[in-house]
């Protein structure tokens, strides 16, 4: 799976620069339309794209729309990490049109499909179970965007913590050496270079700073919030206009077309980096940097928004790195001897952002380190992007940018180490049907000498198909042994007995067993409180835990 993911990060990656030479080397002169030195016509380029995208999209794998990452968690979490086998060419035409059009939007996405899909095909290929299959997705995954943003730590801990939503040391492992093998393929094509150019003198020296560094990751926490609301608003906002699912995707190619074609060279349409290096670099003004990043979040809103193919995590970036450095003026302007370097700030801004905004903290500590090739600001790192996850996690929930998706179709994504995953299991898949029962009319000593035989100590008592009540082993114990022969079941039985019912969750179960102090739970029907359908015991608790364990 390393070597397949480094080897699709390639392909997409001269996918897209295959495109965009087509759109911006070979049609956009022959449709030129220069008004006062602007080529207008450079509005139209990604509707254009928008018009390929759509019918690719809506007609062979809808679910190639988008970013992409949702879709993977879905199939991981949902489909025992199957996902069809059309989606990873589908998604490299869509997704470098998309992007190679001008669409702004992100390569991660993309190339995380791309590589869970082919994770998934190698599991069909070799017949493995569900969670060998899921490891094989996470792993391609991680491979591709560890071969795209030359990252291979952080590309394991994308597929580990967004993906799985922890760290087990068996996926890790596998998960860790696809990532390096992934980006070792794509650095023996293109070379050992980092993704973006970060100068030497933007680094962290004054202790100080630590503190402008914690309003930084609240700010950004903030900002994530907006920036996650912003762009379901529009995804709604285009679900509701009532033309063609074909044609949304060209207007929104449109929007991002007039949005961005006046700042084409700073990187609102397409990835972007060529702005982050700007601005790395100190070429860009305050006031510049404030549009620039709120141009940026409404171009990828209706990239994406619209139905185009394509990611979040490089316009994250984008966003982060021209916020950042807003900030990083003001303290300049206000503290110069404590804050040197103002845009230092951009860097760290790039990760708290998006640490808040896929609630990725660690992840983010270690990936943009590795993505500019400089260690020196991983305390700030660790700072702000602990901080803006904090805040976004406070006011968002367990929702972030991938999994409010899912959230909005009725999808939930619960990590079994979480007792809340209980919630999804239902006790008549885990419940004993096979139940022994015992009639109010038997003795005490059938009952014990079926408690020798069977060693259960709990039985309903059943009186013309219903339930009456239960028989504990304490309960007959509490009779002396010789009175057993001539004493009945209804004579110490409970009449009022804990019960659940079938279609409850396995948490109600769990907590109704908590709050009565019992060990075992009688299952009847919502229908008919009286009508037995099973009995639910601890043994059966574990068994929900292990399912679970292998989500």
């Amino acid at each position: 799976m390393g070597v397949i993911g480094g080897l699709g990060a390639i392909l997409f990656r001269e996918m897209i620069r295959l495109n965009r030479y087509i759109f911006f080397s070979v049609l956009l002169p022959r449709i030129s339309c220069k008004i006062f030195g602007v080529n207008l016509s450079m509005i139209l380029i990604p509707a254009i794209g928008g018009l390929i995208v759509g019918p690719l999209v809506y007609k062979f794998a809808p679910e190639a729309k988008g970013h992409g990452v949702p879709e993977v968690m879905e199939a991981i979490r949902l489909y025992r990490g199957k996902i069809r086998k059309r989606v990873a060419l589908v998604k490299i035409l869509a997704s470098s049109i998309t992007i190679g059009s001008g669409g702004s939007a992100g390569r991660e996405g993309p190339i995380a499909q791309i590589g869970a899909a082919f994770g998934s095909l190698i599991g069909d290929l070799l017949k493995v179970g569900s969670r060998e299959r899921k490891l094989l997705v996470v792993s391609g995954l991680s491979a591709g965007i560890a071969g795209t943003f030359n990252a291979p730590l952080g590309g394991a801990l994308f597929g580990l913590e967004v993906m799985f939503g922890g760290l087990t040391l068996t996926n890790a492992i596998a998960i860790i050496l696809a990532a390096a093998i992934g980006a070792a393929i794509v650095e023996a094509v293109y070379g050992p270079y980092p993704a973006f150019y970060a100068p030497s003198y933007l680094t962290f020296s004054n202790p100080l700073e630590l503190v402008f560094y914690f309003i930084l990751g609240i700010f950004f926490g903030l900002i994530a919030v907006l920036w996650v609301k912003l762009f379901y608003f529009f995804e709604d906002l285009y679900g509701k206009i009532r033309i063609r699912s074909y044609y949304k995707v060209a207007i929104g190619g449109l929007f991002t077309g007039l949005i961005g074609f006046t700042y084409y060279e700073y990187g609102i349409m397409g990835v972007g980096y060529e702005g982050i290096d700007m601005v790395l670099l100190g070429e860009i003004g305050f006031l510049t940097l404030f549009i620039l990043g709120t141009l940026k979040m409404l171009a990828t809103a209706n990239t994406i928004g619209s139905g185009g193919s394509g990611g979040v995590f490089a316009p994250s970036l984008y966003i982060g790195a021209m916020y950042g450095g807003m900030l990083g003026i003001i303290f300049h302007a206000l503290f110069p001897d404590i804050v040197r370097q103002p845009f230092t700030y951009s860097l760290v801004g790039m990760g708290a952002l998006f640490a808040a905004t896929a609630h990725a903290p660690l992840c983010m500590m270690i990936m943009i380190p590795e993505m500019t090739n400089d260690y020196s600001l991983l305390l700030p790192m660790m700072v702000s992007c602990a901080t803006s996850y904090i805040i976004s996690k406070a006011i968002l929930g367990d929702s972030n940018i991938y999994t409010l998706k899912l959230k909005r179709k009725g999808i939930k994504l619960l990590h079994p180490r979480d007792f809340s995953a209980f919630e999804i299991l239902k006790v008549r898949d885990f419940m004993t049907r096979d139940v022994i029962t015992v009639l109010p009319e038997h003795t005490l000593k059938q009952v014990y000498n079926l408690i020798k035989d069977t060693h259960h100590d709990c039985y309903p008592v059943i009186k013309n198909g219903e339930v009456v009540g239960i028989i504990t082993s304490d309960d007959i114990m509490n009779v002396p042994m010789h009175l057993f022969s001539k004493c009945k079941v209804k004579d110490v039985m409970r009449k009022r007995y804990p019960y659940i019912y079938s279609d409850d969750s396995i948490r109600k179960a769990i907590e109704i067993m908590y709050s009565e102090g019992v060990g075992k739970l009688v299952v009847v029907s919502r229908d008919n409180p009286r009508k037995l359908e099973g009995i639910l015991t601890k043994t059966d608790i574990v068994k929900a835990h292990i399912f679970l364990s292998t989500l």
